[in-house]
């Protein structure tokens, strides 16, 4: 079971993953391992009641994901009677704490390595506007930089006095469930800032998977999507290409995913060609009145052999046939606007 261990005397909170058939004597052997505190310091409470009894944990009523308050017995007075009767000293000046050039020196050179990596300033694009608009300005950059990193100082300072104010009585259930609130938007915040390390690319957009082909001899852009059953085509776009005329009513109904939409019909089989595959492969549609305009879906990709290779990034129909997946430059704008996963996002 996991149990989240609020430590009194210092403020300090653990989290810890025990069995259930582990006795409180060994608990606390665990605990020492973890503190530094000897089992015969520690006083364990659940909601406010010491436990005593070496009972396993679940005999002692402690479920998964319990608070428990763990307190350390005093020291003994003589212990601490030399340290009292030394002259209060104060705290040596911190040598780790850089100056203001030194400040502005890292700050600059984060802006260069921006600067020098497209990948890099394409995150902070979308990620932070506002650095990305004053990432040519030296001055504005560095007054941006800093005040975000004394905001992100200003609210640790928050969360830590508020931590310690709601450790003054952990008994309540409300400062239990705040205090268990904390540590998980911390566990939050430090996972976020792990794969901000290690992937940044997560941070950014993802262009979706598009075509460029011809039906009945008109240009069209379709999304290619694999998660998609069926090939869908929207009311505008067969007129446009003259094949509303093959619209057999009988095949109306509801599609349903992410929401629900009407089936207008289907048509049964058009020749359309993909654009460099220079051959003409048979494709039914149901129309369906959607932004997204043509969608190719698993039904095709399925009928035709297709292979998504996302390393060349190209589409191989049938395993002879190739054609390139359209650049973010190549996909009209409308087209982008209209991906209804584009606009979720």
């Amino acid at each position: 079971m996991q149990l989240t261990i609020s430590l009194d005397f210092s403020g300090d909170i653990i989290a810890v993953d025990v069995p259930e058939s582990l006795s409180l004597d060994d608990f606390k052997a665990y605990l020492q391992a973890e503190t530094g505190v000897s089992p015969d310091e520690q006083t364990l409470k659940l909601n406010g009641t010491p436990l005593k009894a070496n009972k396993t944990l679940t005999e002692l009523g402690i479920a998964n994901n319990d608070l428990l308050v763990l307190s350390k017995a005093r020291a003994v007075r003589t212990q601490l009677q030399p340290l009292q009767s030394q002259p209060a000293q104060a705290p040596a000046p911190s040598t780790n704490i850089p100056s203001s050039s030194q400040i502005n020196e890292r700050v600059e050179m984060i802006r260069q390595q921006i600067l020098s990596d497209p990948q890099a300033l394409e995150n902070i694009r979308i990620t932070q506007p506002s650095l990305y608009n004053a990432i040519n300005n030296a001055e504005n950059f560095r007054s941006l930089m800093i005040e975000q990193v004394r905001e992100e100082q200003r609210d640790s300072s928050s969360s830590q006095t508020e931590l310690l104010r709601l450790q003054q009585d952990p008994d309540n259930p409300e400062n239990q469930a705040r205090i268990m609130e904390l540590i998980q938007q911390e566990a939050i915040e430090e996972n976020m800032k792990l794969a901000w390390d290690i992937s940044p690319e997560s941070f950014t957009s993802v262009n979706m998977l598009h075509l460029k082909l011809k039906i009945n001899g008109v240009e069209q852009i379709a999304l290619v999507d694999t998660g998609a059953a069926m090939t869908i085509i929207s009311p505008d776009i067969a007129a446009e290409c003259g094949i509303s005329r093959l619209i057999d009513k009988r095949f109306q109904g509801q599609a349903v995913g992410v929401g629900t939409q009407t089936i207008d019909g289907k048509i049964h089989s058009v020749p359309l060609e993909i654009n460099g595959t220079g051959v003409e492969l048979p494709c039914s549609f149901y129309v369906v009145d959607t932004s997204v305009g043509i969608l190719f879906g698993l039904d095709m990709l399925r009928r035709h052999r297709c292979v998504v290779d996302l390393t060349r990034d190209v589409l191989i129909i049938g395993g002879q046939f190739e054609a390139k997946f359209l650049s973010e430059s190549e996909i009209p704008r409308k087209t982008l606007g209209g991906n209804i996963f584009s606009r979720e996002a």
